[in-house]
């Protein structure tokens, strides 16, 4: 019997990464797609090493599935459901199983049919032939898992007076909300989620005043340190109006800072239950603009006096 350890490592790397990417689609969290190939990587040397003489009984279902267990672990660990999202991972598995025996069964050799695939016994064009389809059925049947508008979910920092905290937000290429006096993007975001990121006198007033003309007025009258404006915007529905806006310190894309960013604050949801609650409308991912917005002395000094 001939085993192929690369073929046995491409094929599970191939699998975990789709699968865990499925997983954060389904769930709707952001693709962190790098982390899901690191950990794809480890279930692909995990696989080979099942074949390697000593360590055969890495191939107990026990191990096997504590194997399963620790990369969703090392994949989802940051997100807020993680034992959900690892669960996910586990369905899918679970589903592919299936799908792969009921082939079996359609060909009357189901456990020739799962020999093969276990051991990798396949042609390396039938190889990545099958993940790039695979990989192409998922795009096609789960793009919608994570995106609303044609946008990903993406994490994005946000720092305002000197607090900061991380939410999720949408890359929804509908949204051109922007700053009227650069053209910068705008981050438009639920205003319940920026409340923990101002002054209390600040949070008091939005929370008491029933309009953004109203809310400005009143901070303004109360000489607030922070950097209020209002946004002219139109949307599906309405045919215009204002917006109240927060000058942030700056906010983190991509680990890209974009210093000076305004925060739209929207006094309803962004998500229709997505799970973000900020929109990014920006098209790029922060370091080209951030210099772009250092190198022209007229933008930043317009900024400033806007402020």
């Amino acid at each position: 019997m001939s085993i192929y350890i690369d073929r046995v490592f491409v094929l599970n790397l191939a699998v975990d990464y789709l699968l865990l990417l499925a997983s954060a689609r389904l769930a709707g969290t952001p693709l962190r797609r790098l982390r899901f190939l690191l950990c794809g990587a480890g279930g692909g040397l995990y696989a080979a090493a099942v074949f390697l003489p000593g360590l055969t009984w890495l191939a107990h279902p026990v191990w096997k599935a504590a194997a399963g267990a620790a990369m969703a672990w090392a994949a989802f660990g940051r997100e807020r459901h993680t034992l959900k999202l690892m669960g996910l991972f586990f369905l899918l598995s679970g589903a592919l199983a299936g799908v792969i025996l009921a082939l079996g069964f359609c060909i009357g050799a189901p456990e020739l049919l799962w020999g093969k695939i276990y051991r990798a016994e396949i042609d390396w064009k039938l190889l990545l032939g099958g993940t790039a389809a695979l990989s192409a059925a998922l795009q096609l049947l789960l793009r919608q898992g994570a995106r609303h508008g044609g946008g990903e979910l993406m994490k994005v920092r946000v720092a305002i007076g000197g607090k900061e905290d991380s939410f999720t937000a949408l890359h929804d290429t509908g949204n051109t909300l922007r700053n009227p006096v650069d053209g910068r993007p705008v981050l438009v975001m639920e205003q319940a989620a920026v409340m923990d990121l101002l002054p209390a006198a600040d949070a008091v007033i939005l929370r008491e005043s029933p309009s953004p003309e109203m809310a400005m007025a009143k901070l303004y009258a109360a000489g607030s340190r922070l950097h209020f404006t209002l946004l002219p915007f139109r949307s599906v529905g309405t045919e215009s109006g204002l917006l109240l806006a927060v000058r942030s310190d700056y906010i983190v894309l991509h680990r890209r800072k974009i210093p000076r960013t305004l925060i739209a604050l929207s006094a309803g949801p962004v998500s229709d239950g997505g799970g973000y609650c900020a929109l990014w409308g920006g098209t790029e991912r922060g370091r080209g603009h951030e210099k772009a917005s250092a190198a022209d002395p007229t933008l930043a000094a317009a900024d400033r006096q806007a402020g």
